[in-house]
């Protein structure tokens, strides 16, 4: 609290403080609150700096990796469907092995699956930097393991004394279905933010956060100043206006 000017008035509130049970303690409290209320806008303009910095780093981040916004995809979103295309492609390459690796089905249907997500990510790659020849050679290659998974399908089966062609064409299909989630995969791989913007954008939103909350405190804080500051006065201006004896009035100002 600032201290009043005036000599009047200081006199009043030496007296205030000397007389009255709640002079002091109001006094104190009005201090205090004023000091809080200094110390949260304090913390409210260096989070506001922290969250600027974050957002600008953010910002810079991503002018430098991703110029043109080509890469929208949520990185999280991205990985829970390639988890999922993953899981597709296991149960689909299971399917091709059944009756030819009876005994190694399962770890040689994950190995594939782990083969067309690296295809997957070569091709967006290529789709990326835009080599169209690359491109080109990764789907030759694919067609060609494709026709083999459906001819080593129509083998195993036919050992069991089933129509080949009718396997061959099931074979066939499973393929399509492979390429079909290998080129689904490759887009969601091509559109996917860089993963160090994922970092960048944490730090942005924590501060964004932190910097709510300390607005929110200085508010309170301020309201509980103006309030403690008011207890204060009131309690001068009603000691001034009693001992006033028909002079006029003191006022107390604003501190």
């Amino acid at each position: 609290m600032q201290e009043p000017q005036d000599p009047a008035t200081r006199q009043i509130v030496g007296h205030v403080l000397r007389t009255h049970p709640e002079g002091q303690s109001l006094l104190g409290e009005a201090g205090h609150r004023r000091a809080l209320a200094e110390q949260s806008a304090a913390v409210v303009s260096h989070a506001f700096d922290v969250m600027q910095a974050a957002r600008l780093g953010y910002e810079e981040l991503r002018h430098r990796l991703d110029p043109r916004y080509d890469r929208t995809l949520h990185f999280g979103v991205t990985l829970a469907l390639l988890a999922a295309i993953f899981a597709a492609l296991v149960v689909l390459d299971a399917i091709e092995f059944a009756g030819v690796l009876t005994g190694w089905m399962t770890a040689a249907a994950v190995a594939a699956a782990a083969a067309w997500a690296g295809w997957a990510w070569l091709a967006a790659l290529a789709m990326r930097e835009k080599k169209h020849g690359l491109l080109t050679a990764i789907a030759a290659g694919a067609a060609v393991v494709g026709g083999l998974l459906a001819g080593l399908h129509s083998e195993g089966v036919a050992a069991g004394r089933t129509v080949a062609w009718h396997r061959f064409g099931v074979g066939v299909v499973l393929v399509v279905l492979i390429f079909a989630l290998v080129a689904v995969a490759a887009v969601l791989i091509a559109r996917t933010e860089p993963a160090s913007l994922v970092p960048a954008r944490r730090r942005w939103q924590r501060s964004r956060d932190d910097h709510a909350a300390a607005v929110r405190v200085q508010h309170s804080d301020a309201e509980a100043d103006v309030i403690a500051g008011q207890g204060w006065r009131g309690l001068v201006q009603a000691q001034a206006n009693a001992s006033a004896d028909g002079g006029e009035r003191t006022r107390i100002p604003e501190s």
